[in-house]
């Protein structure tokens, strides 16, 4: 599956460093399969915001947060370390960690997540 910035003169920090979770999980290609088509996904770190919005064959990441199914959003330290562990019950349950929207789907992106971590 193909990760490409809608604006890529405008990327973020919190962009590159989720394509580069993206491209290392989404190697997988029954990871990449379960995620096609899941739609807009939001993403919110350190004062910034990124939407992944998952097509069929790509996902297109730009600034923002807008229309999305699902978010999740906390501060740099919680949410590297979802990224980097998978624990997410945690950071939640302390407050470190807020989700909004439909859960089925962010449970499909901790699919990608733990490819991402397997791929090292």
């Amino acid at each position: 599956m193909k990760i490409q910035f809608a604006n890529p003169a405008q990327v973020t920090l919190l962009g590159y460093i989720f394509a580069s979770l993206l491209r290392r999980g989404l190697a997988d290609a029954g990871v990449a399969k379960k995620v096609a088509g899941l739609g807009r996904i939001g993403i919110e770190m350190a004062g910034l915001s990124l939407t992944a919005d998952f097509g069929d064959s790509a996902v297109t990441l730009s600034n923002g947060r807008d229309g999305c199914r699902a978010w999740v959003g906390g501060g740099m330290e919680a949410l590297i370390g979802v990224g980097l562990s998978g624990a997410f019950l945690g950071p939640w349950l302390g407050g470190r960690l807020q989700w909004g929207g439909n859960p089925f789907a962010l449970l499909k992106l901790l699919a990608v997540l733990a490819a991402a971590r397997k791929a090292g």
